[in-house]
């Protein structure tokens, strides 16, 4: 019987030595994945590189003084439920900014002064096309017509769209327009 309990503490000790080694390598485990670069961002000369969510054409830099005016002009990018879309578009904006919170106004007054909101990685407002202005449905003005800005900062310049789109009616199909933009501070 002596044997017999030898044998089975020798079996509890190596199944407590090994219980132990498979928590060691669950440990270092995880600290291997929390501590160390994914390989995918490490360069050649094994310096990790700094990860970036900033979206490939530009991006939102604290401290960038947006405020004034900025011209330039938008290449057509989509034209959907229009039987004519300009191929370019002159476009003006100004923007306010007070502290942190900026206003930005496209065109002119008539199209209304919403915030300038940061949002992934970019500027971003949307606010209504004056009616006048609006793409008509069996001569009506589309009340919901919107336009929506999206910008990002590129050197001294602001890139980005600027688009314009109306909802699907009962008579009337949705309409959307958009132009890559390049603005300048003028």
């Amino acid at each position: 019987m002596a044997a017999a309990a030898g044998r089975r503490t020798r079996w509890v000790v190596a199944g407590v030595v090994l219980a132990l080694a498979g928590l060691v390598a669950v440990v270092l485990v995880v600290v291997l994945v929390a501590v160390v670069p994914d390989a995918r961002d490490v360069d050649r000369r094994g310096a990790a590189r700094e990860r970036t969510s900033a979206p490939p054409r530009g991006t939102v830099v604290p401290g960038f003084d947006l405020a004034g005016e900025w011209t330039g002009a938008g290449v057509l990018a989509r034209c959907a439920g229009l039987d004519d879309c300009a191929r370019t578009r002159p476009v003006t904006l100004t923007i306010e900014c007070a502290g942190q919170a900026c206003l930005v106004t496209p065109f002119g007054p008539r199209w209304g002064r919403p915030p300038l909101r940061v949002r992934d990685g970019s500027y971003q407002a949307a606010g209504p096309v004056p009616a006048d202005l609006a793409p008509t449905c069996d001569g009506v003005p589309a009340s919901s017509a919107l336009w929506r800005l999206e910008l990002t900062v590129r050197g001294d310049r602001l890139v980005g769209t600027y688009a314009e789109s109306t909802l699907q009616g009962f008579d009337c199909g949705a309409t959307g327009v958009a132009w890559d933009l390049v603005l300048d501070r003028s």
